[in-house]
């Protein structure tokens, strides 16, 4: 039986699945992170690596499509390629397999996606989780991508841009400079500060990274249920700021739809009023999507995909 894997790997975990033929999940593997930037290229290879090692056990493999977070320049997909022809060509030595002339793609994780939208290589996708990025592909097949700056310069709208204006608000309410809003408590008492200065150490502790400022997002939810001006113009500016990028893709495809994948689902009732109103003053006939699939069935289906990059064994 002929099988496809498909790797979907971010900042936290990796899942790995195997499908047959009609597109039906035969296992799920789940490892730790295979973002190189988070936990380094040998342990992020590792992790894909294993996972597709246990999904072969299926049947005889057709393809493998890889999805990963962190994948945002030649320099980062050269990295990680080279770590995974390594390591398969060594899996092949012990397992008696051949990779040759098998598909394998790896590409940034908004392609697994778009994808996983419609289980096609078309349309559009907003990706929002810790980092924001959005993906479309026009009728002539030609790809766009807006976003994926990174958080020093981009990201807005992120769980991380959210987290790190919550911290910036109760900073402000503390201080005075700022309306007062009850994140100043909320948060003190999440991150369990005796003091709002200690959120200095919190912040320059070496093991902080971005996915803990967007751990933050439910508290900034808690403050917005209890009708905290603040908390609710965070949600409304992060709106505008998706909605932007929204538009800026559509421009590019001329596409009407948009489909919605990551985190900012759990918190779209807070986000859409100001992302519709953005997105509407240029794309009214916006359809907006939601995924048809889990993120790695789209990694695997993007194993078909010839417009993605292929990495040779």
């Amino acid at each position: 039986m002929g099988i496809r894997i498909g790797v979907d790997g971010g900042a936290s975990k990796t899942e790995v699945v195997a499908l047959d033929s009609t597109g039906k999940i035969l296992c799920s593997h789940l490892n730790p992170s295979s973002n190189y930037h988070v936990v380094g290229r040998t342990q992020a290879v590792n992790n894909i690596v294993n996972g597709i090692r246990d999904a072969l056990k299926e049947g005889s493999l057709e393809g493998i499509g890889i999805s990963l977070a962190g994948i945002d320049t030649a320099e980062d997909w050269n990295i990680m390629a080279n770590g995974l022809r390594d390591e398969l060509l060594k899996l092949e030595e012990v397992g008696g397999l051949s990779f040759r002339d098998i598909p394998i793609v790896m590409e940034n994780d908004a392609f697994g996606a778009l994808m996983s939208v419609r289980g096609r290589f078309s349309g559009n996708v907003l990706a929002v989780g810790t980092g924001t990025v959005a993906l479309g592909v026009n009728d002539e097949g030609k790809v766009f991508r807006i976003g994926g700056w990174g958080h020093l310069i981009g990201d807005q709208g992120s769980g991380y841009d959210i987290g790190r204006k919550a911290l910036a608000a109760m900073v402000a309410s503390c201080d005075g400079y700022g309306p007062k809003s009850i994140l100043e408590s909320i948060v003190s008492n999440h991150l369990q500060l005796k003091q709002v200065r200690e959120i200095v150490d919190w912040l320059n502790q070496v093991e902080r990274t971005n996915k803990d400022i967007a751990a933050l997002v439910p508290i900034v939810v808690e403050a917005a249920r209890n009708q905290d001006a603040v908390a609710e113009a965070i949600f409304a500016q992060a709106g505008r700021d998706l909605g932007l990028v929204a538009r800026a893709l559509l421009r590019k495809t001329q596409g009407i739809d948009l489909g919605l994948v990551g985190g900012i689902t759990h918190i779209w009732e807070f986000i859409e009023p100001a992302f519709l109103l953005t997105v509407y003053e240029e794309f009214s006939n916006l359809q907006l999507l939601q995924p048809s699939y889990q993120p790695s069935v789209g990694a695997a289906l993007l194993s078909e995909i010839s417009q993605v990059r292929h990495i040779e064994i």
